[in-house]
C-alpha cells in the first residue's frame, strides 16, 4: 500500500491557506497529507526552517522532496481531480517556466496577499 505523501505549507501565507484548502478538497482520496510547516517540531531530514518558509514541499516515500512548482506538479497526478492539468504542468519547457513564476510568487506571497 502506497502511504500519503505530505504537503508542507505556509499557514500564515493567504494564498498558501486558501490553494490548500482548495486543494485538499480535490484530493477525494485522501493521497496527500496537508501540514503546516510551523506545526513541525522538526524540519524533514535534507530540509531546513528557511526552506519551508520560502517554499511549499511535497515529501514522499522515502524522504524524497518536490519543491515549490514541481510539488504542484506532482499533485497533478497524485490528485485524481487535478489530472485534467496535468498536461499544462508537463509540457516541455514548462518547469523553467513554471518554477521561475513559483518562486516569484513565493517571493512576493506577503506582500499581494498579507498573512494571517
Amino acid at each position: 500500500m502506497i502511504k500519503s505523501q505530505v504537503l508542507i505549507y505556509d499557514a500564515d501565507c493567504r494564498l498558501c491557506a486558501i490553494l490548500v484548502r482548495w486543494l485538499s478538497k480535490a484530493d477525494v482520496l485522501h493521497r496527500i497529507t496537508w501540514t503546516p510547516y510551523q506545526n513541525l517540531k522538526e524540519p524533514p531530514s535534507g530540509l531546513s526552517w528557511d526552506d519551508l518558509k520560502r517554499s511549499a514541499y511535497l515529501v514522499g516515500i522515502g524522504q524524497k522532496h518536490f519543491e515549490g512548482f514541481y510539488a504542484f506538479r506532482m499533485l497533478t497526478v497524485r490528485i485524481r481531480l487535478l489530472t485534467p492539468l496535468a498536461p499544462v504542468f508537463w509540457f516541455p519547457g514548462m518547469s523553467v517556466i513554471g518554477a521561475a513564476l513559483y518562486r516569484w510568487v513565493a517571493r512576493n506571497r506577503y506582500r499581494f496577499f498579507g498573512c494571517t
